[in-house]
């Protein structure tokens, strides 16, 4: 945090506390009380929680004036995020140390329970949703593996979307062009909901065109519809369609001295990376309330998808090599129940997906089915946990021509924690969470697209222990973890091979705190420190090379510090200032590169006025200082993706 931001954040600081003298309103709109966390099925308060978690409702999303999903989450909370080799569209995930490398593979991300997780070495798509509809978002930390199973070793991030039937019309635009639209519209009569909705987001491009006269732009298009229908009062049963579109470019790589100079060059001449995918998604969820203790559930989705990638041409840079193309078909089912009686709850079931990718030259599989229960008991101001899961996870890999090959895991997952309340405002927790994370299908792959062979999975074992402390100004969580991992899976350059690291661990602390510091104004801040630690590795040609190395990618500290402060009933001001601590690049796990990668800095202020209450109007500026960041592969190996001031107006109109 450089000079200039430190001045500005004490400048509005000293503002806010100097005007706060005339407040008259009350606290501002953010949630301080406990709030239901839904993903566990426990559906405790989450100061009631066995385990650490981060939950921002919708009155936080739209308080923060976010563009997108990523931005969001990138702004506000402790999870390290940033373009996937440029593309904005696309960003990497890192919760708990697992490092922006591959961490996006050790992290569960559902929408409405649905995964999101990829067979593959894809990276999961959020930007095909509108922020606009989300209800809530929770982060389970180092939780989270009995119910979702597969990948849940550093916790899952889970949206929920709103089902709501208002007509609400929300357009936005900035510098760069970029531009956002979206539209939802709604009926509801008796027994029965209707709901259709559409946005788009657009980026006209950041850097220089490339030689074929197209910059880094992009365009994501969403639609969709969803029925609710409820045939007695004890059953629901829904219905959704969603179809979208992505098309986006994204730049090459940079030298450090290119970078310095100016990120937005494309001093290599070449075309840009260019990117297509198309999706449909269907869902068909019921729930019934079979008596007073038992409800039941049955969900169903498919997910076909088709990927196209085009690379330039090595011998004819200016030209694309012949496109990459990938089509996916995911299909998921799951029977669920759960029973409560008194101070009782026990959850469980059946869950199943079944993922195929077919490329121009094999059709390769990866199919899960889990069986899971888990129980909760609460007395005399004591909450117990436990659970226990049980998953298969099949492969097959049928080359056009070649020998079928196939392989299968036996894997299991446990919980068990409890939280204690100590008084009315302070609670204790403690939890021992066992997960795993099966291999993706692209770590049986060379870096030429040959077989090299099926991996072991991964195995974590973490402990929590936490406090969570209410009064009726202020909310704070703390959170100590340490991760015991073994066999986690990374891209060994050296020997130029998918392998495993034998032992590896993480540990750090989690604060979250908000603070109302008068009526009008209330200051958050949420810091996470990670040590993220390579205990064991052998390198056929190195023994013990990593040994105690830092893993790659892994930054220690992870700091928002924000303000929001009411200037009348109508108007608010938010400034938000992100920074995340300096790493190791992506391929260096012997720790010896000249060039680390850079430290992340964004500081973001935020306007919102409400004219009425159907009329909302923003003005955003993002990166206020234009600070450079980039994703260091190896030495002058970086792909610029953040460096601009962004500027941007909308308006949000209820019919």
């Amino acid at each position: 945090m450089n000079i200039k931001q430190l001045s500005l954040a004490t400048a509005v600081s000293a503002l806010t506390f100097t005007t706060a003298t005339n407040a008259v309103l009350g606290p501002i709109s953010i949630y301080l009380n406990p709030i239901k966390v839904s993903s566990n099925y426990f559906n405790n308060l989450d100061t009631n929680a066995t385990f650490a978690s981060e939950i921002y409702t919708e009155e936080d999303i739209k308080n923060s004036n976010s563009n997108n999903i990523y931005d969001f989450l990138t702004q506000n909370t402790s999870i390290a995020i940033a373009p996937s080799s440029g593309n904005r569209f696309t960003q990497k995930i890192d919760v708990r140390g697992y490092g922006l490398t591959d961490g996006y593979q050790n992290v569960v991300i559902t929408l409405n329970g649905r995964r999101l997780n990829n067979i593959d070495t894809s990276i999961q798509d959020l930007s095909v949703i509108n922020i606009n509809s989300i209800e809530k978002i929770e982060i389970t930390k180092g939780s989270g593996s009995v119910v979702y199973g597969d990948s849940a070793m550093a916790g899952a991030i889970h949206i929920y979307t709103k089902k709501s039937v208002e007509t609400i019309t929300t357009i936005a635009a900035g510098n760069y062009g970029i531009q956002t639209a979206s539209v939802s519209a709604g009926h509801s009569q008796d027994n029965f909901d209707l709901s259709i909705s559409m946005d788009t987001q657009k980026q006209g491009g950041f850097g220089v065109e490339d030689p074929q006269g197209n910059k880094d732009k992009g365009e994501q298009t969403n639609k969709k519809i969803g029925v609710i229908f409820y045939p007695n009062n004890s059953t629901e049963i829904l219905f959704d369609l969603t179809k979208s579109n992505l098309d986006t470019r994204y730049p090459n790589y940079l030298t450090l001295a290119q970078f310095n100079e100016n990120p937005s060059q494309n001093s290599s001449g070449r075309v840009y990376t260019h990117q297509e995918t198309n999706y449909s998604v269907y869902n068909l969820n019921t729930k019934s309330q079979v008596n007073s203790d038992l409800e039941i559930s049955l969900n169903l989705s498919k997910e076909t998808k088709d990927s196209t990638n085009s690379f330039y041409n090595w011998q004819d840079i200016v030209n694309y090599d012949t496109p990459t193309k990938n089509d996916y078909d995911y299909k998921t089912a799951d029977l669920l129940f759960t029973y409560k009686k008194d101070n009782l709850k026990i959850d469980g079931g059946l869950t199943t997906f079944n993922g195929e990718r077919k490329g121009s030259s094999d059709t390769t599989s990866k199919d899960n089915i889990g069986v899971f229960t888990q129980g909760s008991y609460e007395k005399d101001g004591y909450t117990y946990t436990a659970g226990a899961r049980k998953e298969s996870v099949d492969y097959a890999y049928n080359p056009n021509s070649g020998t079928f090959l196939s392989d299968k895991h036996k894997l299991e997952a446990y919980d068990i924690g409890f939280n204690k309340k100590i008084d009315e405002n302070t609670f204790i927790f403690s939890n021992f969470n066992v997960a795993f994370q099966a291999p993706l299908i692209d770590r049986f792959f060379d870096w030429d697209g040959s077989f090299n062979g099926f991996m072991n999975p991964s195995k974590s074992k973490t402990i929590n222990i936490g406090l969570n402390h209410l009064t009726d100004k202020s909310k704070t969580k703390v959170t100590l973890f340490r991760s015991n991992v073994t066999d986690e899976m990374y891209y060994n350059k050296t020997d130029g091979i998918n392998t495993n690291l034998n032992k590896s661990h993480k540990q750090g602390i989690e604060l979250q705190h908000k603070q109302h510091i008068t009526p009008k104004l209330l200051a958050n801040i949420n810091y996470a420190y990670t040590d993220a630690i390579i205990d064991d590795e052998d390198l056929d040609s190195n023994p013990n090379a990593y040994n105690g190395n830092k893993l790659p990618m892994a930054s220690k500290h992870n700091v928002t510090i924000s303000t929001s402060y009411n200037i009348d009933d109508k108007s608010k001001i938010t400034l938000t200032q992100k920074h995340r601590s300096s790493a190791f690049s992506e391929e260096d796990f012997a720790n010896d590169k000249s060039q680390k990668q850079k430290e992340f800095n964004s500081t973001n202020i935020g306007y919102l006025y409400k004219h009425d209450k159907n009329l909302d109007l923003t003005f955003d500026i993002e990166n206020l200082f234009e600070n450079k960041y980039g994703t260091w592969l190896r030495d002058d190996i970086i792909y610029p993706s953040s460096f601009t001031r962004n500027i941007k107006a909308g308006l949000t109109y209820r019919f």
